[in-house]
């Protein structure tokens, strides 16, 4: 494992072990929509969510591993809509033990450049918001493919190359330090598997989010203060619901004005577990799925 990676584990290892009042502080929306036990953004990761899911719906699979999953989030919704045997790997120990008490889901910590797979294990590996942070995504992906069976999908960011620039020289663990469109991965083309793509995190729906989400943001300036005063309005006006249509939107969005922040990625080595058939998954079918508020031992 080399410096980068080290360090990179270290701060995720502190990350999952954070608590407010006793009780784990989720990366990922496990608690469900708008809990002040996890990070913000859950529109955002449901938007991802969302085409994850349509992504595998397209698939019959009976095993699937994720990695990079965090605490468990992904692998326990595709556990219970697909009722597929999952399993998944973080770089942190502390990750893989909140996906065991979390969800009940196996877990094992591992380095994504060295996954302790057989090759061809699982019918569908995800690897989700991961490659930006890792030493060399090129030697990753490799990996993915190795212990992939049909399909492997990969979900990363699109923003600016100043912000991936600014994250490399300024030696921030864990940044993103890769810059990703949807050309990035054409060389998995010359390797011999098909790849396409789907924009995904419309910024046009950025402020919609924000105020949907309803969370106080900090900052002594006039719109800021002006936004914290009305956000207990916004709470009581844009609930689950809205939070559902615009998580149902953004591929349309996307699709209809070109602008985008992230991109999902399907690399297939075969399609021999293509659906003939298959209907669009709503985000009402998964934001529902939680647990309860977890005090750490």
């Amino acid at each position: 494992m080399d410096n980068y990676t080290n360090q990179t584990k270290t701060t995720l290892e502190e990350r999952y072990n954070m608590t407010i009042d006793g009780i784990y502080y989720g990366h990922q929306p496990i608690y469900g929509y708008r809990n002040s036990k996890s990070s913000t953004s859950c529109i955002a990761r449901y938007m991802l969510t969302k085409s994850i899911l349509n992504t595998l719906n397209k698939y019959n699979f009976k095993t699937f591993a994720d990695i990079g999953g965090a605490e468990g989030y992904t692998a326990n919704i595709v556990k219970k809509i697909f009722n597929a045997e999952v399993i998944s790997t973080d770089l942190s120990e502390n990750a893989c033990k909140m996906a065991k008490e979390l969800f009940n889901i196996k877990a094992i910590a591992a380095d994504i450049h060295k996954l302790p797979f057989n090759d061809s294990e699982f019918d569908i590996v995800l690897c989700s918001e991961t490659i930006e942070h890792v030493s060399d995504y090129k030697e990753a992906i490799r990996e993915l493919l190795r212990i992939t069976k049909s399909v492997l999908v990969i979900t990363v960011p699109h923003e600016s190359k100043k912000i991936v620039t600014k994250n490399i020289e300024n030696k921030i663990p864990h940044a993103h330090i890769h810059y990703f469109d949807i050309q990035t991965l054409d060389f998995v083309k010359e390797m011999g598997y098909s790849l396409r793509f789907e924009k995904i995190l419309s910024p046009l729906l950025i402020v919609p989010r924000v105020v949907a989400e309803g969370f106080k943001k900090p900052g002594n300036k006039l719109h800021f203060r002006i936004y914290n005063f009305f956000t207990p309005l916004f709470k009581k006006i844009f609930g689950i619901k809205t939070a559902n249509w615009l998580t149902n939107i953004d591929c349309i969005m996307t699709k209809a004005f070109g602008f985008y922040q992230g991109i999902t990625f399907v690399i297939e080595k075969n399609n021999n577990i293509k659906k003939e058939k298959f209907s669009t998954i709503k985000a009402g079918s998964f934001t529902n799925i939680k647990v309860d508020e977890y005090r750490l031992k």
